[in-house]
């Protein structure tokens, strides 16, 4: 398994039937970690060096930790309902497929820091700065939904048959929990740009994402 596989819809399916026959499970497992943290934390270093090398470093960590403190939270409830539901995939099964969406996620902010490095040496402001990087987050976000669906999708029809269980209602509804707990962590875990004069580990201030990002938004106009 190389880095493009998770991208190739080609083999998407043969890579989840694998999954499903426990084939090199755990050499795929760790390589989807090692893909997962390693472009994350080229990420979150290109976001933290509009501060310091110091908010660089810790940044490159909070990236990490903010996909797998998310994925902690929402795998049960993707996992247990899909039982509910009829599903016959195991824990593993679920777990490896949401981290090659978080694999992909990873892989594809890393692509982006390039991007995110020329706007930050041509002397971007922080708002406009931010603001870039909840577009690159959310796109590529959105991209690794598109990538567990689908791979939900071969494995439903593998475990099923060849026959798809229609489980896309309860997928979408994931979606939108997962969407939510990813970015309210995100606020949780910030800051990743460092704004103020000195390092702050985690901000003091409660709130929300979308409340602090409108507000951005007001500063910016």
């Amino acid at each position: 398994m190389n880095i493009e596989t998770v991208f190739k819809q080609d083999e998407a399916k043969l890579f989840c039937e694998e999954v499903i026959g426990n084939q090199q499970i755990k050499a795929k497992i760790s390589k989807l970690l090692l893909y997962s943290i390693v472009g994350s934390a080229i990420y979150g270093f290109s976001m933290g060096l509009f501060h310091s090398p110091v908010q660089a470093l810790s940044s490159a960590i909070k990236v990490s930790c903010l996909f797998f403190l998310t994925l902690a939270i929402c795998l049960p409830t993707l996992h247990f309902m899909g039982l509910l539901l009829g599903s016959k995939m195991k824990l593993t099964h679920t777990f490896t497929i949401l981290l090659t969406g978080i694999a992909l996620n990873s892989i594809l902010l890393a692509a982006f820091a390039p991007i995110s490095l020329f706007f930050l040496f041509s002397g971007s402001k922080y708002e406009f700065l931010l603001l870039m990087h909840v577009v690159i987050f959310a796109f590529c976000g959105i991209a690794s939904l598109l990538s567990i669906k689908r791979n939900t999708s071969n494995v439903s029809q593998i475990v099923n048959n060849g026959q798809e269980q229609s489980s896309s209602t309860l997928l979408k509804a994931w979606f939108i929990v997962y969407m939510f707990i990813g970015t309210q962590m995100s606020y949780l875990l910030a800051p990743f740009i460092g704004k103020n004069e000195g390092f702050i580990l985690l901000a003091s201030e409660k709130g929300d994402f979308f409340s602090y990002l409108f507000k951005i938004i007001l500063e910016l106009l």
